[in-house]
């Protein structure tokens, strides 16, 4: 096979992480139901991410009422529980099968919309839509799939939206590995570090709103899900 089209060099790259640390692809397993099943593990919790109650609390993001939000990434679905609270209609997307229907159990009624899909890869109904979250799925891309991320940022958020997101922080958790070392070694290391900095160049095309350390949030007048390995940005997109 000869290259030709960027979407063939990123699928030829996928192959570099063959051994299964690529917790976005699909294969034969899925990786998330072990994760989610493990008794006490912090990502079973019901709990929203502190930024979201900090940036609601500050007003920086808009009220809910009539807007609609995505997560991205929506594992058991404490996050979108939380925006269909604030008002949102609400659809969350997850790779894992074992995920979703945790999500749909969680979540009686009908106010969410809990979709099985893969973010680099497939189309996203419902967009395009006024709020994009993600809490821990961009920190798991392979450096390459970065691309392919922004390319659906841009299918699936309104002009004038907010886009936040929740990554692990450089020297704190995840690989402080340059993108070469890690395609070398085609191995990810369980997720990548980030620094505000990186965050702000990568989404550069977004306009900074606000980021931090969870841990550097005042504390919230309800309980919220907030690791010192954690950090968040807000950002939105050019009207």
């Amino acid at each position: 096979m000869r290259i030709t089209t960027l979407e063939e060099l990123l699928d030829t790259l996928d192959h570099l992480f063959s051994d299964g640390s690529d917790l976005t692809r699909r294969g034969g397993q899925d990786p998330w139901e072990q994760i989610f099943s493990q008794p006490g593990h912090p990502l079973a919790s019901d709990l929203p991410d502190a930024c979201l109650v900090a940036w609601a609390r500050l007003g920086l993001l808009p009220p809910g009422e009539g807007l609609n939000a995505l997560d991205l990434g929506c594992g058991l679905g404490r996050n979108a529980r939380w925006l269909a609270r604030q008002g949102y209609a609400v659809t969350g997307l997850d790779l894992s099968p074992y995920a979703v229907g945790q999500a749909r159990e969680r979540t009686p009624g009908p106010d969410i919309r809990y979709l099985e899909g893969d973010v680099l890869r497939d189309p996203i109904p419902g967009g395009p839509f006024d709020v994009v979250y993600d809490s821990g799925c961009f920190h798991h891309l392979p450096p390459h799939r970065r691309l392919s991320y922004l390319h659906t940022l841009g299918q699936v958020l309104r002009p004038g939206g907010w886009f936040g997101l929740c990554t692990f922080a450089w020297g704190r958790m995840g690989s402080a590995k340059s993108d070469l070392e890690l395609l070398r070694q085609g191995q990810l290391e369980g997720g990548v570090g980030y620094t505000l900095d990186d965050l702000r160049e990568m989404f550069g095309g977004l306009d900074f709103v606000t980021g931090s350390l969870l841990s550097e949030l005042e504390p919230a007048s309800e309980p919220v899900f907030q690791m010192d390995f954690l950090q968040a940005a807000l950002f939105r997109r050019p009207e």
